[in-house]
């Protein structure tokens, strides 16, 4: 079971089709996608940029992520050693992927003022 190396995922949020197919064809859970849901909820589409604002997102290190501000909030941030699994589609037959480990600590939250 692959999902068992990686700790969290960060896929294309190219709309609820394509989650909802990347969910049902790996085998993921709800809570496995809350970053791709909560960045289609956000943001809309932004194209393959979409993995970049789910990585803010599971870093949990921006308060418009933390529970009461958004609508599928993240429940654990990455730590230090954890790795992320990072899915984008392009146009056509198009797909990258890439697998990142946390060298550092986890930053303090960053707070609006």
């Amino acid at each position: 079971d692959f999902k068992a190396g990686i700790h969290h995922f960060c896929i294309h949020a190219g709309g609820r089709a394509v989650i909802d197919g990347v969910e049902a064809n790996l085998g993921l859970s709800p809570e496995h996608l809350s970053a791709s849901r909560n960045t289609l909820w956000h943001y809309g589409n932004t194209s393959s940029s979409s993995v970049w604002y789910e990585l803010a997102y599971i870093e949990g290190e921006e308060e418009r992520f933390t529970p009461g501000n958004s609508k599928h909030p993240a429940t654990r941030s990455v730590q230090q050693g954890e790795r992320v699994l990072q899915i984008a589609f392009g146009s056509g037959f198009k797909v990258n992927s890439a697998v990142w480990v946390r060298l550092t600590p986890n930053k303090a939250l960053t707070t609006s003022s």
